[in-house]
Parts: C-alpha cells; sequence; structure tokens
C-alpha cells in the first residue's frame, strides 16, 4: 500500500508488482513436519502419488511444492502457522506440512506427537522490498547487505540468536528463483 519505506520479505517472482527486491542477504531453509508415527522419513519420500502435503496458502512452500512436485497433492491451509500444521496432520488432512525448519523444529520440540523429516527441500532467498522506482533506496538497500555481509554481522546476528535452518548468504547479484 506503499506505507513503508522497506520490508522483509521472501523473494519469489510472483509477488513482484509495486516493489523492487534488494539481492538475497540470506537463505532460510524449508522442510516438513509429520506425526511422530508416520511412516514418511526424508524430504526425498515425499513426492509420490498419494502423498498429501500440506502448506500455508501462498506460502513459499506452497509455490515451491507446485513448481517441482509432480506426483504429491499439495493442500493449502489458511496460512503456514504452527497452529494450521498441526491441525492439518492430527486430522489426517495431509501427510506432511511444510514450512520453516525452525518454525517446524520448535513445534517438534514442544509437542512429542509431531517430528521434522530429514533433509531440506530448499533456501528461501529473503530479501528486502523498496517501492518500484526508487532506485536510490534500492541501492542504498543493497549497500547496507553488502557491508552488514563483509562484516560478518549477519553470519554473527544469526549465530547469537541460535536460529537453525539459517545462513547468510554470499553476495549474489541475481535472486535464486524458486
Amino acid at each position: 500500500e506503499g506505507r513503508a519505506d522497506i520490508g522483509f520479505v521472501a523473494y519469489d517472482p510472483s509477488r513482484a508488482g509495486a516493489v523492487e527486491f534488494s539481492q538475497t542477504y540470506m537463505l532460510v531453509k524449508q522442510t516438513f513436519l509429520v506425526l511422530k508415527d508416520s511412516v514418511l522419513r526424508s524430504v526425498e519420500e515425499l513426492d509420490r502419488p498419494g502423498v498429501k502435503i500440506g502448506a500455508g496458502r501462498g506460502d513459499s512452500i506452497a509455490l515451491f511444492v507446485r513448481r517441482n512436485f509432480e506426483r504429491a497433492t499439495i493442500v493449502e491451509g489458511a496460512d503456514p502457522s504452527p497452529a494450521t500444521a498441526k491441525q492439518m496432520l492430527s486430522a489426517r488432512a495431509v501427510d506432511a506440512f511444510g514450512g520453516n525448519r525452525q518454525r517446524l523444529a520448535t513445534v517438534a520440540r514442544e509437542d512429542p506427537g509431531y517430528r521434522v523429516l530429514d533433509g531440506d527441500v530448499f533456501g528461501v532467498p529473503q530479501t528486502i522490498i523498496v517501492p518500484k522506482g526508487k532506485p536510490t533506496a534500492l541501492m542504498a538497500v543493497n549497500q547496507l547487505i553488502d557491508e552488514a555481509r563483509a562484516s560478518d554481522f549477519l553470519k554473527a546476528a544469526i549465530e547469537r540468536a541460535g536460529v537453525i535452518g539459517v545462513r547468510s548468504e554470499e553476495h549474489t547479484s541475481e535472486l535464486q528463483s524458486l
């Protein structure tokens, strides 16, 4: 709506429009949560006929699964929240629920009825957006990212926070396409 000067979002070409994306500054790994008694053990087992994969409507994992999985069925829930994941899994509406590794690992740690599958499917490029037509703002944001990367600020911040499934991204002028 143009009320903010910048925003922090996962890059996806379908989100382009009135904004421009900075370079990628961080990748957030995506994986899947399953019920503890699930026969599924790794992400490599998911793209099979009959497997239903849950994700939040329009979330980056839903976009990825639609583009890259050929045999599994995607079932989109209202949002990517832990509550939605647990509801869809416990109702057996889905076999696995996709999302950010940190968020799903927290669910599994707090509730022994769930576990996270081995492996990751991709790293979601995290970017900063600026309004379209503001090249000076975009240049300033990219310069800030370069400085934060060169000083190891990003890496140190991730380590200090104890976040899992996240890594600072090396300089790249092109965004990774999901």
